[in-house]
């Protein structure tokens, strides 16, 4: 009687201590949070700021200096995010594999949605002005530099197998660091939102330094 007694007391209490413990420990066993799920999406961004779709006018700006992606109307910010840049972010791209994000002008003339970062824009890398630096420093010959300048003029991706490398855009992934190989990476939601705003042919016009853009008083003034 007195061990039945005893193992019924033991079994109370191991309920009663699974009651107080199993709501503190549980949250261990959870799993991980999502940071880059799409917590707005592109229609919701139109409605929520009263833009028209197509926004009227579009182009995008990067500024390395603070990490930032601007979408413009005209010479008006509708939207702002923070970005992370290549690996290696001070400077132009150069090099393959050089981790850096390029700077300049280049349009978005390509898109993939079954990127391994959510979305992928993609920009046309190497540009003219990046031919000419690499040419100017004997990185590729007069043959590679006709043939950028002949894709471009195409309105074609220019090669993507020189020594000045490629698979450059925009895309998701998160902001956490500077991470990529040189894209361009936010977060998946607003990946979503350039995806569904930005055609083919959309301006993307990267600054080394805020102070670099033109419109930078006009943007400092109204924010």
């Amino acid at each position: 009687m007195v061990r039945i007694i005893y193992i019924t007391s033991i079994v109370i209490l191991v309920v009663l201590a699974g009651i107080i413990i199993y709501p503190k420990i549980k949250g261990l066993f959870k799993p991980p949070v999502d940071l880059n799920m799409v917590e707005q999406t592109y229609q919701e961004f139109i409605t929520e700021n009263g833009l028209t779709d197509p926004i009227p006018d579009l182009s995008i700006v990067v500024t390395k200096s603070n990490r930032m992606v601007y979408l413009l109307s005209g010479d008006q910010s509708v939207g702002r995010w923070r970005c992370a840049l290549g690996r290696n972010p001070e400077g132009p791209k150069q090099l393959s594999n050089d981790g850096k994000t390029p700077e300049g002008g280049y349009i978005i003339i390509d898109r993939d949605n079954d990127s391994d970062y959510h979305l992928f824009l993609a920009i046309n890398y190497p540009g003219r002005h990046d031919a000419d630096a690499a040419r100017r420093d004997e990185i590729i010959d007069d043959r590679m530099l006709r043939d950028i300048y002949r894709f471009i003029t195409q309105g074609r991706m220019p090669p993507q197998d020189t020594p000045l490398g490629g698979g450059i855009g925009i895309q998701g992934g998160g902001v956490v660091g500077n991470w990529t190989d040189g894209s361009i990476a936010v977060e998946d939601d607003v990946i979503e939102i350039l995806w569904g705003a930005c055609p083919d042919g959309t301006e993307v016009t990267i600054y080394a330094e805020f102070d670099d853009w033109d419109l930078s008083d006009r943007m400092l003034a109204s924010e």
